[in-house]
């Protein structure tokens, strides 16, 4: 952990793929979570890469420098049990997918603090982060004209969402908007149905991250996205 040019860092979440003495399979420059029993009963984990020296003997390699490497020797093996592959780290944002925030809890997602000048809009961005926060409301009525954005689901996975008026292909947000990926810009979309719930402001719920696909018109632009976590 903490090392390599992906670490894994203290806190992370991990995605493992349980793995048995009977689908193991190939494990032979494979990164596993082993589990270690020591000699006074305490359990230990690791998360190495298995490595096979050309005498046929196993080592155990750590992502980061400062840990030697494990050679399994017959006793050690006693010790050992492998229990998953490692498949990646988790965003922990993947975590919050599905749930329901009150506003004002959206921005600890980001790490950032609230602030009601900022947030009490639609489209919220955060230059520091590489981050477009989307917050649409879909029944929109009450509103002025100007304000009544034409936001819908197209399908299961594919949201229409209409930009502010002053948003247009070639202004500072549009750009980041259509070329977010190439930017390393991630756009987040959180969505209600209401404005009020129960006489209250109503939570949004968080749809993960989203990638563009299209849009047409200037200020307003109307952009169509892509819903992974639908």
């Amino acid at each position: 952990m903490n090392g390599g040019k992906q670490p894994v860092k203290d806190g992370d979440y991990l995605l493992l793929e349980l793995a048995s003495a009977e689908s193991a399979g190939r494990i032979t420059g494979e990164i596993l979570a082993i589990e270690r029993q020591d000699g006074a009963g305490d359990n230990q984990y690791l998360l190495r890469k298995v490595l096979k020296d050309p005498s046929g003997q196993y080592r155990l390699r750590a992502s980061n420098p400062d840990y030697e490497d494990i050679v399994v020797t017959p006793e050690l093996q006693g010790q050992l049990r492998t229990f998953a592959r490692f498949k990646g780290v988790l965003d922990p944002l993947w975590m919050a997918v599905g749930e329901r925030f009150a506003r004002e809890e959206i921005p600890g997602l980001f790490n950032v603090e609230f602030n009601p000048g900022s947030w009490n809009s639609g489209h919220v961005v955060l230059g520091e982060q590489k981050v477009h926060v989307l917050l649409v409301t879909l029944n929109k009525q009450g509103r002025v004209a100007d304000h009544r954005y034409l936001d819908h689901w197209v399908d299961d996975s594919h949201f229409h969402w209409q930009t502010q008026n002053q948003t247009t292909p070639q202004s500072k947000r549009g750009r980041e908007i259509i070329h977010h990926e190439e930017m390393g810009i991630g756009i987040h979309l959180f969505i209600r149905e209401h404005k009020l719930e129960q006489g209250k402001a109503a939570p949004f719920t968080y749809y993960g991250p989203v990638r563009y696909l299209k849009h047409q018109g200037s200020g307003p632009m109307s952009v169509d996205f892509e819903v992974s976590s639908s």
